[in-house]
């Protein structure tokens, strides 16, 4: 009589830990992605958690991660780092910011790190996850772009596995798992590894949705900028903490005011000194989201008047009128 043997789960070489005790696989996980607050939907379930986790070059990993039971997972913010999760089995609802999905095996989920995540798995819905660096995304997309980003990168939450456009990026996220599965092909921080990176990178922005599609796509209304709203760009986006005037950027850029405000209105839809203040926004919101929950408003004074807004009145209109929320709740939303 042949012996039945259960095959190996994906990952297996790279496991990290397997635990019945919900705290050991709270803190276990967050070693690798943040720290998160864990419930079982049903106290009496017994845990089957476990977690494998590749790494490709630097700023890519691969990670099987399962629970058993359904489980509640508020991780609040990401901060540094996306995640592509894709059900095995099972399923997830997932809410990030304004958006919510149900993640099935063929709808992946992609929570963005500057928006509040909470994700309630079901019972039997292994995930694997592919963990990538917020960093290295930006900097793709300014890439491909030309141009800095002067808005958070927000994917679109739902993921249709089963799309024509994602099929190469499936096809390939499949072909890591079975090399890694493998043993074979990919070491890592090797340079096939970091080329896997770069493509995977490179191909999640352009055919994952996201708010900054349209002007990866082309889009009419937003042509590749042309060389002096770049620069300014760069240079404002460079020196953000700094006080600069209209005439200091059109000093570094080599043009008139009147040149500048007419080439970023009619390429970027925006005048100069609002891609500025739109810039210091962001790096202020980032900066909040990173500082510590639970402090003072002096703290927020200070990182508004590090990138220049000295009216905190008129700071914390501008600040909602951008995030749809005020200064401290940013701070009260990020993780614990």
């Amino acid at each position: 009589m042949e012996t039945l043997t259960t095959p190996p789960l994906p990952l297996q070489r790279y496991r990290l830990f397997e635990s019945h005790d919900v705290d050991e696989a709270r803190e276990s996980v967050a070693r690798v992605f943040c720290p998160h607050g864990l419930v079982m939907l049903r106290p009496r379930s017994k845990l089957d958690a476990c977690h494998h986790s590749a790494r490709l070059h630097r700023d890519v990993s691969l990670n099987y991660v399962q629970y058993g039971p359904g489980v509640q997972i508020d991780p609040g913010y990401l901060q540094d780092f996306f995640l592509l999760q894709i059900p095995l089995r099972g399923g997830a609802e997932i809410r990030c910011g304004a958006q919510q999905v149900e993640a099935t095996p063929r709808l992946a989920s992609l929570p963005s790190p500057t928006e509040p995540l909470s994700m309630r798995w079901a019972d039997g819905s292994p995930h694997l996850i592919v963990q990538l660096a917020r960093s290295a995304l930006l900097s793709r997309l300014e890439s491909l772009l030309q141009a800095p980003v002067g808005k958070p990168l927000v994917f679109d939450l739902g993921v249709p596995l089963d799309s024509p456009t994602l099929a190469p990026l499936v096809h390939f996220i499949d072909y890591l798992r079975l090399t890694l599965d493998a043993g074979t092909g990919l070491q890592s921080g090797g340079p096939l590894a970091e080329h896997a990176e770069a493509y995977l990178i490179s191909s999640l922005l352009m055919s994952a949705g996201h708010n900054h599609s349209k002007a990866l796509a082309g889009d009419n209304q937003r042509r590749l900028l042309p060389r002096v709203v770049r620069k300014a760009q760069e240079y404002m986006s460079a020196h953000a903490d700094q006080p600069l005037s209209l005439a200091d950027v059109c000093r570094e850029v080599g043009c008139s005011a009147r040149a500048l405000q007419l080439a970023f209105r009619q390429h970027a839809g925006q005048g100069p000194m609002e891609f500025l203040r739109e810039t210091r926004l962001d790096r202020v919101r980032t900066e909040l989201q990173q500082t510590s929950a639970g402090a003072t408003g002096a703290g927020v004074r200070d990182v508004a008047q590090k990138y220049g807004f000295l009216h905190l009145g008129h700071f914390a209109a501008q600040y909602r009128a951008r995030f749809g929320e005020r200064p401290s709740e940013t701070r009260a939303l990020r993780g614990f």
